[in-house]
């Protein structure tokens, strides 16, 4: 099964001997997902440029000798500062750990704060695969797992169609 190459077993987790259960870390993309996250933080911030290139030409052209360019420069820093502000994505890939036992889906998340949630298989209603342009290149995107009144992202997932058939196969087993 080509999963196998993509998943690590963990059994050095301490469980009771009555509830021997295996867990397995999901393999993420780290470094293209970063690269990813980079180009497009560059390309926003590229596209603010052209716009403030474009409103300073109409300016000029309108308003000839009455124009003044600092006054849009400083209606454009604003936006400059909210893109850079969550420049933090580009390293969070780094920080995603995605763990699947016998009952339950895990994501545990963040820098300096760390965000970890769980899902039990029983309550699964929906799965979801999303993938960009660059996950579709290099096989990798995001699951959303839908339960009533919940859901647990698995971000930047290696092969997602591989883990979303694993935990389907979870989730038959959890109905039987």
């Amino acid at each position: 099964m080509e999963l196998v190459n993509k998943i690590e077993i963990n059994t050095a987790t301490p469980v009771a001997a009555s509830t021997v259960n295996s867990v397995i870390t999901i393999k993420t993309s780290k470094f293209f997902r970063c690269i990813e996250r980079l180009i497009e933080i560059i390309m926003k911030l590229a596209g603010l440029y052209l716009t403030y290139l474009i409103f300073n030409a109409l300016g000029r052209f309108l308003l000839e000798d009455d124009y003044r360019a600092d006054t849009l420069f400083s209606l454009v820093l604003l936006p400059a500062l909210y893109i850079i502000k969550d420049a933090h994505i580009i390293i969070a890939p780094f920080f995603v750990k995605v763990i699947k036992s016998k009952n339950c889906i895990e994501t545990q998340t963040g820098i300096l704060t760390q965000r970890i949630d769980k899902l039990g298989f029983e309550t699964v209603e929906n799965i979801e695969v999303i993938k960009s342009i660059g996950g579709r290149w290099l096989n990798y995107g995001s699951i959303y797992l839908y339960a009533h009144g919940s859901w647990v992202v698995l971000p930047s997932v290696l092969d997602p169609e591989s883990v979303q058939i694993e935990i389907e196969d979870s989730l038959k087993l959890k109905l039987n």
